[in-house]
């Protein structure tokens, strides 16, 4: 698909097509109780001794590592920690419910937390949007009520322009419970609103969703990915003891690339992979 106003991130001094891709990790593990996440510093210097090139974090969970001041501050705070440990902050995953996009004010604080990820350094947001209530649980229900669809591409739409105002990339993450969670319903969302996805893959995988029509079109518009290993019709977050034997046995990690192999293709327009364990 045409990228819109999403561009190819990182490299500048390279031409879109060479532009190489970058391996950062996602903000879950700041989450654990662990002395490697004791201080922001600590954080970061694991993240750079174990050789990611950069960090997807999101503010909220970085925000008690700067007791007393105001999220801009931190922003700025984080901006400047992240480069002084040789890092790149790549953007952020940000979640809305649906209630959320109901609210008065629904665009300006938008563009409020929108600004934010870019005043931390990050090139793109991507956005987790839950599925109403209603629909959560019901195997994809959602994808024949035509009304509910273009209620939210219109708020795909308000996301997607709130981030390209911004200069900013803009990519709706596939994921269980999401908007995105059923193939032919996050296909026609793309007829409604187009937009590059960030295919955090193992979704479709642990529930066996690998092939057919409108899971190809969703791994086309696949601009980012999240990555985790994911067991067919299993463990949604499997564990690997060592990739590298896994990977010469085509265990899951051989699986999980075989299946990305269609949306990696073309080169990711984040030119960035993100890792959600370390």
């Amino acid at each position: 698909m045409p990228l819109g106003y999403n561009r190819v991130i990182g490299a500048e001094g390279k031409v879109s097509a060479v532009r190489p891709h970058r391996v950062g990790i996602a903000h879950w593990p700041v989450r654990m109780a662990d002395p490697r996440t004791r201080t922001f510093d600590v954080l970061l210097g694991h993240v750079a001794s174990s050789g990611y090139e950069g960090v997807e974090f999101g503010l909220k969970d970085l925000v008690d590592y700067f007791p007393g001041h105001a999220q801009h501050v931190v922003a700025g705070k984080i901006h400047q920690a992240v480069e002084a440990a040789g890092l790149q902050f790549f953007g952020s995953t940000l979640h809305y419910q649906d209630a959320e996009a109901r609210g008065r004010q629904w665009r300006a604080r938008l563009a409020d937390q929108f600004k934010l990820v870019q005043d931390m350094g990050g090139d793109y947001v991507s956005v987790q949007f839950f599925l109403h209530q209603d629909y959560i649980n019901t195997g994809g229900a959602y994808r024949g009520d035509e009304e509910y669809l273009g209620w939210c591409a219109d708020r795909i739409v308000d996301m997607r322009q709130s981030a390209w105002d911004l200069g900013m990339n803009f990519y709706l993450e596939v994921h269980c419970d999401r908007i995105t969670e059923d193939p032919e319903a996050c296909c026609r969302l793309l007829d409604l609103a187009p937009c590059e996805l960030n295919g955090d893959m193992s979704h479709y995988l642990a529930r066996g969703f690998l092939k057919g029509r409108q899971v190809e079109r969703v791994l086309d518009h696949v601009g980012h990915t999240h990555v985790r290993m994911a067991r067919v019709l299993g463990d949604l977050s499997a564990v690997v003891g060592d990739p590298a034997l896994d990977w010469q046995q085509e265990g899951v990690t051989w699986q999980m690339f075989q299946f990305m192999m269609r949306a990696l293709d073309g080169g990711l327009s984040s030119r960035a992979v993100i890792g959600e364990t370390g």
